[in-house]
């Protein structure tokens, strides 16, 4: 296995050394005569139950502009924020955020509509429901022999839209132990590593669009999710959460902490976390489970090769804002840690 990879990543250096070596390639000014589309607003915004709701404005631009603006605020839009269609105009704030602290905390099931207006670009707006509170408790929490941390997630029925989303995120933390020798001496050693890839054999994970079992490749976390069509009645769903890293034998293992985060998100937002994570690697679903990291990180690389090199068609990410770009997202969440020690 190790000579596969090493003949792999001679390949690789091989590779970047001519591509590297053709300096028009990366360097040659090319002089644009295509036509380019017009420059749109582009706004985002995460807003969360019982928060005020805030807005960022901003616009796209051609890839190979040639000013050096410092940066692509808008400051002097129009913005106005609907709640339940009552409406409150935002201004402009010194964190580069459009607000109004006279808006009301924002409650489940609300209707929130955005729109910005400028007088350089085409008016955008987007539009959500505000999903309802999830709730839940985390029991039967062990570590095994495997050295994953098991848990049990019991949730409550959700009240909230049929078509939101729940996601369900995991890290957690152990301390191996293990003895060295050096000369005449042994020396006993511990190192905390971090859990963060998360997994279920529970069916309803099969239910979600880009279905899998296991929390994204690549990542420090991934989540789980499955629609809240599938919370009309309390569940209890069986986890795991371990990671690639432990390739050392530990002699012993200690569990010392576990964190749970669930949330329940619009399924614009779950749409945008999806199509997000397939614009970073060839595949939306992690590699099988049984493949140690290290083996994965050729495969990673050459997907990036590929892409620099024009193979893979480009992947667009979701946007949920009519006539403009960018993604307008809401949440609520339950977070639960729990320390061993």
């Amino acid at each position: 296995m190790r000579k596969r990879q090493l003949y792999g990543l001679i390949w690789v250096l091989t590779l970047l050394t001519v591509l590297t070596g053709c300096e028009d390639i990366f360097y040659r000014e090319v002089d644009f005569q295509g036509e380019t589309e017009p420059e749109m607003l582009v706004v985002n915004g995460e807003w969360f139950l019982n928060q005020q709701p805030t807005a960022l404005v901003s616009h796209s631009y051609f890839v190979n502009r040639t000013d050096k603006r410092k940066d692509d605020w808008i400051r002097d839009a129009q913005v106005c924020m609907r709640v339940n269609g009552q409406p409150y105009d935002m201004s402009w704030q010194d964190n580069c955020t459009y607000a109004n602290y006279s808006l009301p905390q924002l409650r489940a099931e609300d209707t929130v509509e955005i729109t910005v207006s400028h007088p350089d670009y085409q008016a955008v707006s987007a539009k959500l429901v505000m999903p309802g509170q999830v709730r839940c408790t985390v029991s039967k929490t062990e570590l095994l022999p495997s050295r994953q941390i098991a848990f049990q997630l019991d949730l409550d029925a959700y009240e909230g839209n049929e078509d939101d989303v729940i996601g369900i995120w995991a890290d957690g933390m152990i301390e191996g132990s293990w003895t060295s020798t050096y000369g005449s001496q042994q020396r006993t050693n511990t190192g905390n590593i971090q859990l963060h890839t998360l997994y279920s054999n529970d069916i309803v994970f099969a239910a979600a669009e880009n279905a899998s079992t296991q929390g994204y490749f690549g990542a420090k976390s991934g989540y789980l999710y499955f629609p809240a069509s599938e919370l009309k009645e309390p569940r209890r769903i069986q986890l795991f959460v371990d990671t690639y890293e432990l390739q050392r034998q530990y002699e012993s293992v200690e569990a010392k902490q576990l964190n749970v985060r669930v949330t329940a998100c619009t399924y614009s937002a779950y749409r945008f976390e999806v199509s997000t994570r397939s614009s970073y690697y060839d595949d939306a679903l992690p590699p099988p489970s049984h493949l140690p990291y290290q083996e994965n990180i050729m495969e990673q690389i050459m997907v990036a090769i590929q892409s620099m090199l024009g193979d893979q068609e480009p992947k667009q990410v979701y946007s949920n804002v009519e006539n403009g770009l960018g993604h307008v997202e809401a949440c609520s969440m339950d977070i639960h840690t729990i320390d061993f020690e």
